[in-house]
């Protein structure tokens, strides 16, 4: 199905990469120009349709900069499939002020985990960019999803690339996943592979110095309408229900927890769930007598509205980047800054690669 899907949307796909290929082009050539902001700005992306854990590494950079003391940052998105246009502040640091259709599911759980970091979102990112500066006095913004948009002077790019992927995902057929070719990772400034180490021979493509490599981290679970620990889940039966990008990675870590997995609800990334979307996974949930309901951070933001009538397990996942004083170097070098030295207690993030 998904291989008859791939050749019906070549024509678009070809007329897309064509687009993005030309568009790189003149932004090389400096035939078009990026804006630039009175501020730093370091952007988060990736070379695919989401997957790579882009909103995990936006929350680690805001702790990143927090814990060194370094407060006057923000967080720019475009708010991908909200129902608003054009600037809307999601947060002033302090819970989210827009509901979740407004705004993107992806800022407003981002305006929930985050402390003293004002978030807005903007197609316009350059226009977003001057509402934090006006506002907030903003002097680092974190521009989430990022990389494609070059309208945008960055001083830092980050992309970020899934370590189990395969080289057939990056093939030209891969039209349902692929953005932009291997070509691109020539404009990072680094590349962090999450999910796992790579399996394939990209590492020859990139300079070495650009390299690193981050683990995910369960940090906790919240079940509705209870709290429950990751370990208690051992030999439960669970439905997995997620609408992200890369659902089988979730698959993975719930396996982590030993728990015996009796059914999978898979939809689309960002997937609006609706009444009766959830009325039939609770149905299906309970006819192959499922103790829980696992599901996402980001899927419970849009499900917790509901109402849900089943116990549900949220996993709250966490990214560590592994030796981090080696990014600390590389964005000290790169933005000019002093970032001095983390508290000890966060000195966890040591942990040897």
């Amino acid at each position: 199905m998904r291989s008859w899907l791939n050749y019906l949307l070549l024509p678009a796909f070809i007329l897309y990469r064509s687009f993005i290929v030309f568009k790189n082009f003149c932004y090389d050539k400096s035939l078009l120009k990026s804006s630039r902001l009175p501020c730093r700005v370091i952007s988060i992306g990736n070379l695919t349709f989401g997957g790579t854990g882009k909103t995990p590494t936006v929350l680690y950079l805001c702790k990143f900069f927090q814990i060194r003391e370094i407060n006057d940052i923000a967080i720019l998105s475009r708010g991908y499939k909200r129902k608003t246009r054009g600037t809307v502040l999601v947060s002033k640091g302090e819970g989210p002020l827009e509901k979740w259709q407004n705004v993107g599911d992806e800022p407003f759980m981002m305006a929930k985990k985050t402390k003293n970091i004002p978030i807005v979102v903007d197609n316009n990112r350059f226009r977003g960019g001057c509402f934090l500066i006006k506002n907030f006095n903003t002097k680092i913004i974190i521009l989430d999803d990022g990389f494609q948009h070059r309208s945008l002077y960055r001083d830092f790019d980050i992309v970020l690339m899934n370590g189990s992927s395969l080289p057939s995902d990056y093939s030209f057929l891969s039209m349902t996943h692929i953005r932009e070719g291997w070509g691109s990772l020539k404009r990072a400034d680094s590349i962090i592979f999450t999910k796992s180490k790579p399996k394939f021979d990209l590492l020859k493509k990139i300079e070495r110095e650009k390299i690193f490599y981050s683990k995910s981290i369960t940090k906790s679970n919240v079940v509705f309408p209870k709290n429950i620990i990751p370990q208690k889940l051992k030999k439960k039966k669970v439905v997995l229900l997620s609408g992200i990008g890369d659902p089988k990675s979730f698959e993975k870590i719930a396996k982590q927890y030993e728990c015996k997995i009796v059914g999978t609800k898979t939809f689309r990334d960002h997937c609006n769930y609706t009444d009766k979307i959830l009325f039939e996974v609770i149905e299906f949930a309970n006819n192959v007598k499922a103790n829980y309901i696992l599901t996402t951070e980001k899927d419970w933001v849009k499900l917790r509205p509901l109402n849900p009538i089943f116990p549900f397990v949220v996993l709250k996942i966490q990214l560590k980047i592994l030796k981090n004083k080696n990014i600390e170097k590389v964005l000290e070098k790169k933005l000019s800054l002093n970032l001095g030295h983390a508290p000890s207690k966060y000195n966890a993030d040591k942990s040897q690669h």
